[in-house]
């Protein structure tokens, strides 16, 4: 089975409740998944992951959380290719910030874009004034992701 990097961006832990989720959902699946609060493109690097997961929330105006930007930031530095490494986004915001709504999550995908990492399904935006089970939805995506990035 697969090896997963799961990168994480949480402001107040929803996104960290969707990640465990993803987590126990695609090792239940018999894949690896490396979940990583505090992500590093020298993580990435030494996880020798088959494919890449990104679960974070947008903060103040479509800003990254605290967590993950010092990540999106090295991978503007270090800029390592992906080279067609599957990727996903699982983005969470809130849709009355309307402009900057899941901003964090299309920064992380435009990144990946650029490295060359391939997107097989575009990301899922779960918007928090819809939906009370954020993880339910994230599964639902996971589904398809699964089936055409592993």
């Amino acid at each position: 089975m697969s090896v997963i990097y799961l990168a994480v961006g949480s402001v107040t832990g929803t996104a960290v409740a969707v990640a465990n989720a993803v987590r126990e959902h695609l090792q239940q699946a018999g894949h690896q998944v490396i979940q990583d609060e505090q992500p590093s493109v020298a993580a990435l690097n030494n996880s020798a992951a088959d494919a890449v997961l990104i679960c974070t929330s947008t903060t103040g105006r479509g800003d990254l959380p605290a967590a993950i930007a010092p990540f999106y930031a090295e991978l503007e530095q270090q800029f390592p290719l992906q080279n067609g490494r599957p990727f996903g986004v699982i983005s969470l915001g809130d849709s009355s910030y309307d402009a900057t709504f899941c901003g964090a999550g299309a920064l992380l995908e435009e990144r990946f874009l650029e490295l060359q990492g391939r997107q097989p399904v575009p990301r899922v935006t779960i918007d928090a004034t819809e939906t009370v089970t954020p993880d339910d939805d994230a599964l639902f995506w996971l589904q398809e992701w699964t089936e055409k990035a592993l």
